[in-house]
């Protein structure tokens, strides 16, 4: 009897945690790039109710030029509790919010959605959710963060309690931080990066670029070596030295050939977040005796 009463409890509660796991994986694929392939993940699980499922799955559908679904399912999501789909829904009514796609692509959006919004982050970031905790921040500021310098010493002294619950788009985001706790934002950014936060990584270059290159190209370099995307994406940009050659006193010029290569590596990683043209990194000649383009790298010459 003990057995049954087990192998009941236990039907009961697998597939929900099957469902838990299989949200929380396709987010990591998510986090891939691979939209179409998370978004077949999010789809059963927005179907059986799953509201955190329903906002992704709008998500990948908006990635992957499916808009026609993307209303509904903000709409399910926002409707099982989901106070971003809420926020989304909220249009430019959302304080901080100045575009949004709800007035010509026809979402169900309404201002109702603002303070549901606020009240769901509330509750979540009772509860210990960092990434809940920033979005109160980000969008329903309170008194003290309307003081200059009284302010900084707050975020300063909220970073431990961000960064232990995941809240690390405080830290993502510049608008918190000033001259008075840009230490406090770089030593945890720097957490972050050696655990292999790519974002954290890109930040770090943007932010030690102008006053320490070496160190800034050892953080871009870094993710360039862990394959992050926003690494890719600012070599495939200015196709910049790395460190140990920056170090050793060279001076490399900006090629266009550098930059195409991690441009496209980048593509090739991530399934076509970049798109990668050759016209847009090589100026071109047609060769009129086969009807073919020759290729010149901007700095070295025909290639």
């Amino acid at each position: 009897m003990k057995f049954l009463k087990y192998l009941m409890i236990t039907t009961c509660i697998l597939p929900f945690l099957s469902r838990a796991e299989t949200l929380e994986e396709g987010i990591e694929i998510l986090n891939q790039g691979q939209f179409k392939k998370a978004r077949e993940i999010f789809k059963p699980l927005a179907e059986h109710g799953d509201a955190n499922a329903a906002y992704w799955l709008a998500y990948t559908q908006f990635k992957t030029a499916e808009t026609l679904y993307v209303g509904s399912n903000l709409l399910k999501a926002a409707e099982g509790g989901n106070p971003w789909a809420m926020a989304t829904l909220a249009g430019t009514h959302m304080p901080k919010v100045t575009t949004s796609y709800c007035n010509y692509l026809g979402w169900p959006c309404d201002e109702k959605w603002v303070d549901k919004a606020i009240e769901g982050w509330e509750r979540l970031a009772e509860e210990g959710d960092g990434k809940a905790m920033y979005a109160l921040l980000y969008h329903d500021p309170s008194w003290w963060q309307y003081i200059p310098f009284y302010r900084d010493y707050r975020y300063e002294k909220l970073a431990s309690k961000l960064y232990k619950n995941k809240g690390y788009t405080f830290f993502y985001d510049k608008n918190f931080w000033s001259s008075l706790n840009r230490r406090t934002r770089i030593d945890y950014l720097e957490k972050m990066a050696k655990n292999g936060d790519g974002i954290a990584m890109y930040k770090l270059y943007y932010i030690f670029k102008d006053d320490d290159l070496e160190k800034a190209l050892y953080w871009l370099d870094r993710g360039v070596r862990e394959r992050k995307y926003y690494a890719l994406g600012v070599k495939g940009t200015i196709g910049i030295p790395d460190s140990k050659m920056s170090s050793k006193g060279h001076n490399i010029k900006e090629t266009s050939k550098r930059a195409y290569f991690y441009c496209y590596a980048s593509q090739v990683l991530y399934r076509g977040i970049t798109e990668c043209h050759v016209g847009t990194f090589f100026d071109s000649n047609l060769l009129r005796e086969n009807d073919s383009y020759e290729y010149f790298d901007k700095v070295g010459g025909a290639k």
